[in-house]
């Protein structure tokens, strides 16, 4: 063999050897038998993590090993992560879930959302208008009046609720989501954390920034799982 074969040979072994030996199966759909869908947007469906910028930053935030260790960490790390993990987003009426794995291990979480763009049928809208155009014009006053009573918005409860995680994650959240963005607030191992979560020229960004960081925020930068 000659020793470009060697190289290839073993550059294969390194690069599949990362991506199965943190194969972890995908956790079933949190949403799968929705009965109140929404509108499409560009945050929903499955992503692929391309590549991390900044590791180093997430890694300090993290308060991980120091020395040679954490630098072989900030190493490796991204070079592995970039080949495993996968980060889906769901909605469902007023809620929204989150699942993403880290090596082997698997993250689920769902919150509450303010206001949810319901996806309406357009034959049921039809269907309705020629019912009630067909009522009697005191039922539709009725109907009229029904409709513009103005009721309180049930508080949307924004606190995440952690479907599954590893045991030795310590996290608590609130998640916002406004317009195509998502913003949580958060403490993860009893550092606080801001995290942004939107969608960039094809791509979704994961935006992470420890309370007094030094070295500023982590982005994880997704593309669309094939």
């Amino acid at each position: 063999m000659t020793r470009w074969f060697v190289i290839f040979l073993t550059s294969l072994l390194i690069v599949l050897g990362a991506r199965y030996g943190t194969y972890s199966p995908l956790p079933k759909a949190v949403f799968v038998d929705c009965e109140t869908p929404v509108a499409e947007n560009k945050l929903q469906g499955l992503w692929e993590l391309d590549r991390i910028d900044n590791y180093e930053a997430f890694h300090e935030g993290l308060e991980s090993n120091s020395g040679f260790l954490s630098y072989l960490e900030t190493s490796v790390y991204p070079f592995i992560l970039a080949r495993s993990q996968l980060y889906r987003i769901e909605q469902c009426g007023r809620e929204i879930a989150l699942t993403v794995n880290y090596l082997r291990s698997w993250l689920v979480a769902s919150a509450e959302i303010d206001e949810p763009d319901i996806q309406l049928e357009l034959q049921d809208f039809k269907s309705e208008l020629k019912q009630t155009l067909e009522e009697t014009f005191q039922e539709v006053l009725t109907d009229v009046k029904d409709a513009l009573a103005i009721e309180a918005k049930p508080e949307a409860d924004r606190v995440l609720k952690f479907l599954q995680k590893s045991d030795s994650l310590n996290i608590s959240a609130e998640l916002i989501f406004a317009g195509e963005e998502i913003t949580i607030y958060g403490s993860l191992n009893g550092r606080n954390y801001k995290e942004r979560i939107y969608y960039d020229a094809g791509e979704l960004v994961r935006e992470i920034a420890f309370v007094d960081s030094k070295l500023g925020s982590t982005d994880f930068i997704y593309r669309r799982y094939p």
